[in-house]
């Protein structure tokens, strides 16, 4: 989970989860993170987050937007990186990930089981550290396997984002369990991690 510090001359004022594919930054009160300054644009900045990370942009703000003292106009953020916009310092927070497998983790299978359409029944074992799956133009995913042997779901391009298990999905990537039903723009197939 990624959030933003917010601080304001010093004092904590809240924490706001990233969990969008774009958070808009200003003063103005439709913004996701509303900064009541006078040196805070209406629509000030926002932050991007895809699969490379997440991006801070300065959207032509009157004052600019300045990431650990340097001006920008686009950043990619690290752990800890202070953003400051006006008299806010908005720090940005990675969760460290913290997971260990187990030998029996390691030994599993990614295995994606078509349940739906003209290849309904077919079953394709993801042996490669990065698997592409849809179609241009409509809807692209993508599944990477970490050096931990977890499965991601990621969103590539296209006019909608995937759902897992009905929930409609973001930019950010999903882990994957066994068991979880993929439905890319209608066709629907099952992510199982199996024994090899």
């Amino acid at each position: 989970m990624t959030k933003l510090v917010v601080n304001f001359n010093g004092q904590v004022q809240r924490e706001v989860r990233i969990d969008k594919a774009r958070l808009h930054i200003g003063r103005r009160p439709s913004n996701d993170i509303v900064l009541d300054h006078l040196a805070v644009s209406g629509r000030h900045a926002a932050i991007d987050t895809t699969s490379e990370g997440s991006f801070i942009l300065d959207l032509g703000s009157t004052n600019g937007t300045s990431v650990n003292g340097q001006p920008i106009k686009k950043h990619l953020l690290q752990d800890g990186d202070i953003i400051e916009l006006g008299k806010y310092r908005l720090q940005f927070k990675l969760e460290v990930d913290n997971y260990v497998p187990s030998q029996d983790d390691l030994s599993k299978v990614g295995k994606i089981k078509v349940l739906t359409g003209s290849n309904a029944g077919k079953e394709m074992t993801l042996s490669k550290p990065t698997v592409t799956l849809g179609s241009p133009g409509i809807l692209v995913v993508s599944i990477k396997r970490d050096e931990n042997n977890r499965f991601f779901l990621n969103f590539v391009e296209g006019k909608a984002f995937p759902k897992v298990n009905s929930e409609s999905l973001d930019a950010r990537p999903r882990l994957l369990q066994s068991g979880d039903v993929i439905d890319l723009s209608g066709t629907k197939m099952e992510f199982v991690l199996a024994a090899n």
